[in-house]
């Protein structure tokens, strides 16, 4: 995931809890909706300019008070039975889709795929020319939609899945910030230091401190991303929401530094991991009161353990050095030692598809797997067969990649009754969106079936 995340960098870069407001005025409700068949409360419309931006003078009345935060959620009761966000369990288009998480979790694992293509998505094609069938849930990326020239490519592509097809979401966010905050016009990265692009001057730590650069860098580019996830609750789509994912590493500015890790063997940590999620939680649930978001929570590490009333899934990403198809059953154990018990598993990244049968066998069915995209699905030809584009047929069929899967492979798995496949949605209660298949698959498709 790092290289194709570096390539595409590369090519980017040239509760509702009182007493945690400081301006009680600071957000309006006099924009709150209802949707069209359920009645229920939507979130407190984002203040924007009269440009579109986000309204700064606004958004800086409200700040994180951590200490009653934190506070009010030790004293609330853990029911791993409803969504932590108390906004989303008034929400029923948001229950429905909980209600499936909750119903499958244990019995069948659901098929995710990150999307990374816009207009060919050519991972859809591997699996629909195999089985004519595609994974129930895509994975989407804030990692352009911030920043001088926001791109809401991802966004629109959400959208689209959602009302078209039916189809499951879930959302991380590849958070580009100024590699040096006094000097914006050198650019933004999210890798501490990639090929010689570096963060050279960013505190993550004050990034959750007011008064700072860095905090009105991180208030601006939260409350824009929780535009965009209102625009997706206006539509009745919930996310699957995995914010600061693989903190547990150093390679992302807000995972655990070497620094920290000095900090932590003198038992000195700062907290910084905690209180970036702290606040990325505060904002959406008790500012903006966002109803559409099941948190998932990607720290992976006893050091970024976070209240179990900010987060509903607990999810690790995991690329084996070989092939590995099994349930991959030691990072299933570590992931459960350090997560609230009784909170959902989720194999929230990994290079190859885990076989269903096995992990019913093993007893550890995953929530959801979801595989990355790119050469981890079809074959580029490449050495380490990760990176690059898809060699294609007349037909612009990419082939599996097949150093990690095969045709017989997918129809393998599709077929078992422990994996939830797009085609199982068709039978299921998805309060959105049509189940018709993605135009991109369709254009594809018409184009095969025609010649």
């Amino acid at each position: 995931m790092k290289k194709l995340i570096a390539a595409i960098l590369s090519a980017a870069m040239l509760i509702t809890i009182s007493g945690c407001s400081k301006g009680s005025d600071a957000s309006d409700t006099s924009g709150s909706s209802e949707t069209s068949d359920d009645t229920v409360s939507l979130s407190n419309p984002v203040k924007k300019t009269e440009d579109g931006d986000i309204d700064m003078e606004v958004a800086l009345q409200y700040e994180t008070d951590f200490e009653a935060l934190e506070a009010s959620l030790a004293k609330r009761e853990v029911d791993n039975s409803l969504p932590v966000s108390l906004n989303a369990r008034n929400n029923p288009k948001t229950m429905k889709i909980w209600n499936l998480l909750k119903e499958n979790y244990g019995k069948k694992m659901i098929a995710a795929q990150q999307l990374m293509n816009l207009s060919k998505q050519y991972e859809d094609r591997v699996y629909y020319n195999a089985v004519e069938d595609i994974p129930a849930m895509k994975g989407f990326d804030f990692i352009f939609a911030t920043g001088n020239t926001p791109d809401r490519g991802f966004v629109d592509a959400a959208l689209d899945w959602g009302k078209t097809s039916g189809g499951l979401v879930t959302f991380c966010w590849h958070w580009n910030v100024p590699r040096d905050v006094d000097n914006p016009d050198l650019g933004r990265a999210f890798y501490m230091d990639h090929e010689g692009v570096k963060i050279e001057n960013w505190s993550a730590l004050n990034a959750t401190t007011p008064g700072t650069k860095e905090y009105e860098v991180a208030v601006h580019d939260i409350d824009l991303i929780a535009s965009y996830l209102q625009e997706l609750e206006a539509e009745g789509i919930t996310v699957l929401w995995r914010p600061f994912h693989e903190a547990s590493g150093s390679w992302f500015w807000w995972g655990l530094q070497d620094s920290d890790k000095l900090l932590i063997k003198d038992g000195t940590y700062p907290d910084t991991f905690q209180r970036l999620w702290y606040m990325m939680f505060d904002r959406l649930e008790n500012y903006h009161k966002l109803s559409n978001i099941i948190w998932v929570w990607n720290g992976q590490s006893k050091y970024c353990t976070v209240d179990p009333n900010t987060y509903d899934i607990a999810g690790i990403d995991f690329y084996a050095n070989k092939v590995d198809h099994s349930p991959c059953s030691t990072k299933y154990n570590e992931l459960a030692s350090y997560s609230h018990e009784g909170k959902m598993l989720a194999l929230s990244e990994t290079g190859y598809i885990p076989d269903p049968q096995q992990c019913v066998d093993e007893g550890k069915v995953w929530l959801y797997y979801m595989t990355w995209n790119g050469g981890f699905i079809y074959d580029t030809g490449s050495d380490d067969n990760a990176n690059g584009t898809p060699i294609l047929d007349f037909y612009e069929t990419p082939e599996p990649n097949p150093k990690r899967l095969s045709n017989d492979l997918l129809k393998e798995y599709f077929s078992n009754d422990a994996m939830l496949s797009w085609n199982d949605l068709a039978d299921m209660d998805i309060p959105y969106g049509e189940h018709k298949l993605p135009q991109s698959l369709v254009n594809w498709k018409y184009f095969k079936d025609e010649a």
